[in-house]
This record gives C-alpha cells, sequence and structure tokens, in this order.
C-alpha cells in the first residue's frame, strides 16, 4: 500500500512540475512574441497607487500579465495622453497584488503590446503593508515584480506640527506644540496597538528642521511610509469666532477617505465642522493651494535672492507637509535654490506619501480649546478608526 502511494505521489508530482513549466513556457513564447510598443512617458506612486502616463491618445486597457494571472484595468484619457485615473491617489492599487513577475502591456481587441519605459525613472521600489517589496523595473518592456520581503519599513508617519522654538499658535498660556505632540504621540501609539510600523516626525518638545535629511518633510520618504498625518491646531487673529475642525488634503486627489476622518471625528467628539469658506471643498475638507498674490511674493522673493523662479501654479499646494512629501506627483519644488530654506532630497521624486494635514480645533476660540484639552482620547480613537478601516479597505 506504501508503496502504491509513493507511486501516486510521485506521479502527481510530475504532473504538476510539468503543467508548470508548461504554463512557463507558453508564458516565455507569449512574451517573445510581442514585437509593437507604446511608450511609457511617466509614472508615479502616491499612496498605495500606482499611475501611469502613456503617449497614446485612443482608449485602450492596461493588463497586468503573468504566468498566472492577467488583470485588466481601463485607461482614460487626460490631455492626449493614456492614465489609469485623474486622481493622484487612484490606479492600481499595490497592496492587492499577488507574488509574481507582471508585464505592463496594452490590449487592443485581441492584440497585446509591449510598453516601453522612456521616463526618467528606471526602476522604483515599493513597499506594501503586508511586508512585500514590489519593484518596478523594464528590460525590453516594463514589468513590476513582486515577492515577499524582511525589510522593515514604515508604514505610517505621524508629525506633531512645530515644536521647539516655533510654538505655532498661542492663546495665554497654551501653545499648539505642546498639543500636536501629545495627540501625535498618542495617535502613534494607537496606530501600533492596531498592528501598523508607525514613526512620528519628533518624539519631545524639542524642534525639527523642515528640509535635509531626517527633516519633517524627508523623515516619510526615509521611513518609505505610504501615508503621513501632520496634527496642527488653528487659530485666527482676524475671526475670533472661526471655530471647528479642518483636513487639508493633496490637489487632485479623491477626498473620500478625509471625508471619512472629519466626519468621524465630528460624530465622535463635540467638535464641529469648521466655519471657515476659505478653500473649502466640502464639510470639513479643504485644499489650499497658492494664490496668485502669493505666486506673485514668491517670485519677488526669488528676484531679490537672485535665484531662478520656482515653477508655482494655482494648482501647487501651498502647505509643505503635503507639497513636499509628495515629490513631483504634488509640485514639491524646494529643490536649494533658495539657500535661506535648504532643500528637499525628495522633491523630484515619483514616489509620494499621501499626506493630510489636520486642523483640529481652534486654539483661540474658548470652546473649541476646552474640547482640546479634554477630548483627546475621542480624537484619537475617531481618527484611528478611520485610518484602520481605509488601510483594510485597500489591502
Amino acid at each position: 500500500m506504501k508503496k502504491v502511494l509513493a507511486i501516486i505521489l510521485i506521479f502527481t508530482i510530475t504532473i504538476l512540475c510539468g503543467l508548470y513549466f508548461y504554463k512557463k513556457y507558453k508564458f516565455q513564447i507569449f512574451i517573445h512574441n510581442i514585437k509593437e510598443y507604446v511608450n511609457l512617458e511617466d509614472y508615479y506612486i502616491y499612496g498605495n497607487h500606482l499611475n501611469i502616463k502613456i503617449n497614446n491618445n485612443t482608449k485602450e486597457k492596461l493588463i497586468l500579465k503573468s504566468i498566472d494571472n492577467e488583470i485588466e484595468y481601463e485607461l482614460i484619457i487626460e490631455d492626449n495622453k493614456n492614465v489609469l485615473s485623474k486622481n493622484i491617489n487612484e490606479g492600481i492599487n499595490l497592496e492587492k497584488i499577488d507574488n509574481g513577475k507582471y508585464y505592463l502591456l496594452i490590449k487592443k481587441g485581441n492584440n497585446y503590446y509591449g510598453i516601453k519605459n522612456n521616463s526618467n525613472y528606471s526602476k522604483t521600489n515599493y513597499y506594501t503593508f503586508n511586508n512585500k517589496k514590489i519593484t518596478i523595473s523594464s528590460d525590453k518592456m516594463t514589468y513590476l515584480n513582486v515577492k515577499n520581503s524582511k525589510e522593515n519599513y514604515y508604514d505610517i508617519v505621524i508629525d506633531a506640527g512645530h515644536g521647539g522654538n516655533d510654538t505655532g499658535a498661542i492663546n495665554g498660556s497654551y501653545y499648539e506644540s505642546y498639543y500636536t505632540l501629545r495627540y501625535a504621540t498618542s495617535l502613534a501609539e494607537k496606530l501600533k496597538t492596531l498592528g501598523y510600523k508607525v514613526k512620528l516626525t519628533r518624539d519631545s518638545d524639542d524642534g525639527i528642521k523642515t528640509y535635509g535629511k531626517n527633516s519633517r518633510t524627508a523623515i516619510p520618504y526615509e521611513a518609505h511610509a505610504k501615508y503621513v498625518f501632520s496634527i496642527h491646531f488653528n487659530s485666527s487673529e482676524d475671526y475670533i469666532y472661526q471655530s471647528g475642525v479642518e483636513i487639508y488634503c493633496p490637489n487632485k486627489a479623491n477626498l473620500d477617505f478625509a471625508k471619512d476622518i472629519v466626519k468621524n471625528i465630528v460624530n465622535k467628539t463635540s467638535i464641529d465642522y469648521s466655519t471657515n469658506t476659505a478653500f473649502k471643498k466640502d464639510k470639513g475638507i479643504y485644499v489650499r493651494t497658492f494664490r496668485d498674490s502669493e505666486i506673485k511674493y514668491m517670485n519677488e522673493q526669488a528676484d531679490n535672492n537672485n535665484y531662478k523662479h520656482y515653477n508655482i501654479t494655482n494648482e501647487t499646494p501651498y502647505l509643505y507637509m503635503i507639497r513636499e512629501t509628495g515629490g513631483k506627483i504634488t509640485h514639491a519644488y524646494t529643490d536649494g535654490r533658495n539657500k535661506k530654506t535648504g532643500a528637499n532630497p525628495y522633491y523630484n521624486s515619483n514616489i509620494g506619501v499621501e499626506a493630510y494635514l489636520l486642523e483640529l480645533g481652534y486654539i483661540n476660540n474658548s470652546k473649541d480649546l476646552e474640547i482640546i484639552k479634554t477630548e483627546k482620547d475621542k480624537y484619537i480613537n475617531a481618527i484611528a478608526y478611520s485610518i484602520d478601516k481605509h488601510i483594510k479597505n485597500n489591502t
């Protein structure tokens, strides 16, 4: 009986190995027979999504093809190019791709076309929440290689705004920098209990530099994080009765995640949506970009200090924690030409950390201040719940 079972086992293994090598051979022949190509003009990763730009102006389908899988994505046309999405935080969800080598192909009817990488980025690495490494590279054609990784990087960065001599907003003896650190530390600890790898930009009352290695804007890149949340408390000298919570978001992004965070904060705490109407997109949701007057001022500063104008437009995010942590995707521009500010080493990166700046109330509003002082745990639970739900829905 044992001999029969052994023969059956050997026969089964032989058949399975034969099927695998046949599939591998058939796949290699398929890839080898692709002779026509389209050009990959650009690609980037923002948060956990990959987007591409192909030099093509007809509606096609993008295919990720491996030995075992063929995943299909609809392409849309923007500015006479094929892209996956007009929103920077949408496209191919890299968290949901199984291990394997996937070629990026264009499918027109029943015909497949390879994608040649003509971008400025020959190789890009992304690290998933579940410890996989995804390498985007190319030989004759562009491909994704997904495999398990032992490299230990972070999922989320929490930024405690201000710090040191920079106290932020002040109301009597109440300093914004004090509360941002307390809230950021508590949020980081809560997320760690939920299983996430979390790094703080600062864990003490000391200040931190804005640019350069190991700076506030560089840490999210260096940590290989997917998300950064910058904690702040608002103030308004002109409108002392202004109040409420605000979340500032990247330009040209799907805002559903931010909407869920602010809604959950309002539902779980005593704070309300902000009364501020400037740059408002929805209840508590804001997208702050440069005004014409601010662009003019920046250009005047460049002229006065003898450096070339930055390429700032009305679509450039104004808040540096959103702009500079997203690399080229969010139009980061601090390249060192202004010697007074220093340089962001990652300003031209094609990997961006999805960033949100949370103004959790107005510290110079007495009602908001009382909520800030007494309801920290409610805030933290609300924010952490939304983050956890969003990530689990996307992994």
